[in-house]
């Protein structure tokens, strides 16, 4: 029976449980809609379908026993059990932040939030049901670009229209999609997944890499025309392919005059602490501001990485140098080595990377060298000559003869290696050129 309560307008039922009997609130005071309500709690009831999971929670204050009835109502008991076992995923972005502790920066860290922040908003929850490979899928495809912010004018208000966002590039996405797999992985470590529903979305193609790079020439009118700390800055990003973060943490201990090297101190992987040996004509500039430079003191104290970038810019500006950025001073640097004969793997470890992958794939161009490449064409022509000695010409062109040996030049190394003839084909040789490309 239904009935109501002293100064209360909402009427109150009986609430059979699994263990007992409690008194509850129907949330309304019309009095057919609470009587209908009593009937469902007989139907769910002991006498009845005994659903105990429903009715222990409209007692412990759960569920109501408003929502309860709007779904027997509709005959989706089991739509209401599925909700009910549903997860809130904003409650484990907490512990997520902790577990990237261990795995990630603290940018990384900070940049990824920002990314799971667009997809599940603070204040708002986003259920374990609807985090899905489409609707992550759709979520992706929709990412836009932040509107720049124009600086405020200094005289008078020249406010124009915001442009239209637009859609964001594929790197950007793939920066997105990092963080929510990241995610993901948490939680099917932490239990609360069963699987990564994320396995089958595809990233974005990444765009090519960079490979911008100044010649010699170039780069010392650039560092010669800086004035200040900027020609010691300029030197060894150029000189040593250091990036400036680790530039502007040197410390005067950092610098080994004797061998003309620096421990540079960076921090976006283990492997960019590494000591980096600085070029010859870069050790001019830098050897000129450690005079100045204390016993222990900051190489370049009170430089700000921003000014840094600034000065670049307006020294490239001054040499009429578009599209070169202070960062690809590391190319210059990578690309020098390499024509040179430098290994990849030491390529690899003066820049910091892990491996000689990405040394590979950005510099691959660059191996072998010219010298290099004319000496074995004419390792091949003479091999040509002694195999087939009577074909002077095919098709009115000399195969390697004579008057081609002349106009290319003298040799400016031998012409078949010592072990040519017996390496069969692979890499079975001694000879330095040959093994430089291969690492």
């Amino acid at each position: 029976m239904v009935y109501r309560r002293q100064r209360r307008p909402h009427w109150f039922v009986s609430v059979p449980t699994s263990h007992g009997w409690c008194k509850r609130s129907t949330g309304t005071s019309h009095k057919p809609t609470a009587r209908a309500m009593e009937r469902m709690l007989a139907e769910l009831g002991a006498t009845g379908r005994r659903e105990w999971d429903f009715l222990d929670r409209v007692a412990d204050g759960s569920l109501e026993l408003a929502v309860l009835y709007d779904a027997w109502s509709r005959d989706d008991l089991g739509g209401l059990r599925h909700r009910i076992d549903d997860v809130d995923l904003t409650l484990h972005i907490a512990g997520w932040q902790a577990w990237l502790r261990d795995r990630v920066g603290p940018t990384s860290r900070d940049r990824y939030l920002a990314h799971i922040a667009t997809l599940m908003p603070d204040g708002k929850p986003f259920y374990r049901s609807g985090f899905t490979g489409p609707a992550v899928a759709q979520w992706l495809a929709t990412r836009v670009t932040l509107v720049r912010k124009r600086r405020p004018a200094a005289t008078g208000s020249r406010r124009r229209e915001d442009p239209a966002p637009v859609p964001a590039s594929g790197p950007t996405k793939r920066r997105y999609l990092a963080a929510v797999r990241s995610f993901a992985r948490y939680l099917v470590e932490v239990g609360v997944l069963e699987a990564n529903p994320l396995r089958d979305i595809q990233a974005p193609r990444p765009n090519a890499p960079r490979c911008s790079f100044l010649e010699l020439p170039d780069v010392l009118r650039l560092v010669e025309g800086a004035t200040g700390p900027y020609p010691a800055i300029f030197a060894l990003a150029y000189g040593a392919g250091l990036e400036i973060s680790a530039i502007l943490s040197l410390v005067e201990t950092d610098v080994d005059l004797r061998e003309h090297q620096v421990r540079a101190r960076g921090t976006k992987a283990w492997t960019r602490d590494r000591m980096a040996l600085v070029a010859d004509w870069a050790w001019l500039h830098v050897e000129r501001h450690l005079r100045a430079v204390l016993p222990g003191e900051r190489v370049f104290r009170g430089v700000h990485r921003w000014a840094a970038g600034d000065m670049h810019r307006e020294r490239c500006r001054a040499l009429g140098l578009t599209g070169y950025r202070l960062h690809d001073a590391r190319h210059h640097w990578a690309v020098r080595m390499i024509r040179a004969g430098m290994p990849l793997e030491l390529v690899a470890r003066q820049l910091g990377h892990r491996d000689v992958v990405m040394v590979a794939r950005v510099y691959g161009r660059f191996v072998p060298t010219t010298v290099e490449r004319h000496r074995w064409e004419r390792a091949a022509s003479t091999l040509d000559r002694e195999k087939w000695p009577t074909l002077g010409t095919l098709g009115g062109t000399a195969i390697a003869g004579p008057a081609a040996e002349a106009a290319r030049g003298p040799s400016v190394t031998p012409a078949i290696p010592p072990d040519y003839r017996s390496s069969r084909g692979g890499t079975r040789t001694r000879d330095p050129g040959i093994m430089s490309a291969v690492l």
